[in-house]
């Protein structure tokens, strides 16, 4: 009773912090950068510069540019910074600058204590705006990434997530490789990564979030000082939010020795700026709890079965396992998406997904990184109330909504198979959700 009387106080103190928080939030443009900032108690400091488009800026071709661009302005020296310069300065001050690449965009992100934010900050604009990309350092840069994409072949739950994208995205932007090719990252020149780079180095591109201890006059005259300069020149709008439906079944499979197999199944799911992505994100988490309890814990059929849906430009679900026992696994799985489907989620099923995605939401608040990443994604996406009031959003579905948007989705599944061929029945995965 001392415990769960702990949780709720806690969760009362989460819920009002939310509240002060989400008033607090400070939307600027500088000189036409978008700007968010978000005061925070904590010392410590996170900046994300990110850049609108991620694979919608390049072709097949170029697949793994963004990764490879993105990672060299940290890892290449700046105009002012040497390679082992900017080392040396992040690695005295404890300050951690960073580059890396997604689907929908790109970011160059800082973490520092607030005592040190100013020499964090001077790492961090030169990092943005001064990038040199020197040859011998992208050199090396290119065959550390390569040796990785190389690595990652070697997963298994890499490569079964390879699969499930090109499988299920095959012709549109999300079946590219994000961390790209072996061939593609050999085929990258210097200048090309300039070039890509001054494409994206542009403020209708660029969104700016600042979360920490900082006051808002501070941060304008920063921004102003250090960003006041960017390039601005019109750019293509943002591929439009869509949903993603998949109506019959498909199996792709891939022959390998490993001891036990890998499967994901591909499911659709409604656009992120659709009111029923909430439901439907709690749809998926109480089926998460669903196959937990029926494959782990009463059949023992795998030790970690799990199920998600994705909220990216291009929406999908999908249902995860790995076992020794493909096709009754995958029984147990469509078995459950039926009886949901058919014969519906409870109060107490709502209730419950509810909680846990309002612990959820507050624990991943708990640190200002991971603030300043969700703030940075809803305003790409469109609207920073998508994390602001995601409470609230959480709060609003019911009962019918939810069950309406599972059924309306959990249809087709494009099934993706690593492991021992033999051991498939293919009839199980040709099994529709009815």
């Amino acid at each position: 009773m001392k415990i769960q009387k702990y949780i709720f106080v806690m969760l009362l103190v989460s819920l009002s912090l939310g509240v002060q928080a989400r008033n607090s939030v400070k939307e600027m443009t500088v000189n036409g950068l978008k700007v968010v900032f978000m005061p925070s108690s904590k010392q410590t400091v996170a900046a994300i510069m990110f850049f609108k488009g991620g694979t919608a800026n390049y072709d097949a071709k170029q697949q793994g540019i963004g990764a490879l661009t993105l990672a060299a302005t940290s890892d290449c020296g700046t105009q002012k910074y040497s390679k082992d310069a900017f080392k040396n300065m992040a690695d005295k001050y404890g300050v951690s600058v960073n580059g890396s690449a997604r689907y929908d965009y790109a970011a160059i992100s800082l973490e520092c204590v607030k005592p040190y934010f100013s020499e964090g900050w001077k790492l961090f604009t030169e990092a943005v705006n001064h990038p040199v990309f020197e040859k011998k350092e992208l050199g090396l840069l290119k065959q550390k990434l390569i040796a990785g994409i190389q690595n990652r072949k070697s997963n298994p739950d890499n490569t079964l997530s390879d699969m499930c994208m090109k499988n299920t995205f095959q012709g549109t932007r999300y079946a590219y490789q994000v961390p790209g090719t072996v061939e593609t990252m050999k085929a990258f020149t210097q200048d090309g990564v300039k070039n890509y780079y001054n494409k994206l180095l542009n403020a209708n591109r660029m969104v700016l979030v600042i979360v920490g201890n900082l006051e808002e006059q501070d941060i304008r005259k920063m921004v102003e000082k250090d960003f006041g300069s960017l390039p601005s020149t019109p750019v293509k709008p943002m591929p439009a939010a869509i949903a993603t439906t998949i109506d019959t079944n498909s199996l792709h499979t891939e022959s390998r020795k490993l001891s036990t197999n890998y499967i994901q199944g591909m499911l659709g799911a409604p656009a992120f700026t659709s009111p029923d992505s909430y439901a439907f994100r709690l749809a998926f988490n109480i089926l998460r709890n669903k196959l937990f309890e029926e494959v782990r814990t009463k059949r023992n059929l795998s030790y970690a079965p799990q199920a998600f849906a994705s909220t990216g430009f291009i929406p999908y679900s999908a249902v995860y396992v790995t076992t020794t026992k493909p096709n009754e696994a995958v029984t147990v799985m469509v078995n459950e998406m039926d009886t949901l489907k058919n014969d519906g989620f409870t109060d107490t099923d709502l209730r419950d997904s509810k909680s846990e995605y309002t612990t959820y939401y507050f624990m991943g608040k708990q640190s200002t990184y991971n603030t300043a990443y969700s703030l940075g994604v809803a305003k790409i996406k469109g609207s920073i109330d998508m994390t602001t009031h995601f409470i609230d959003h959480i709060d609003a579905v019911t009962l019918p909504q939810m069950q309406k948007v599972f059924s309306e989705y959990a249809n087709g599944i494009n099934w993706n198979y690593l492991g021992d061929e033999s051991m498939i029945d293919k009839d199980v995965f040709n099994r529709k959700v009815e």
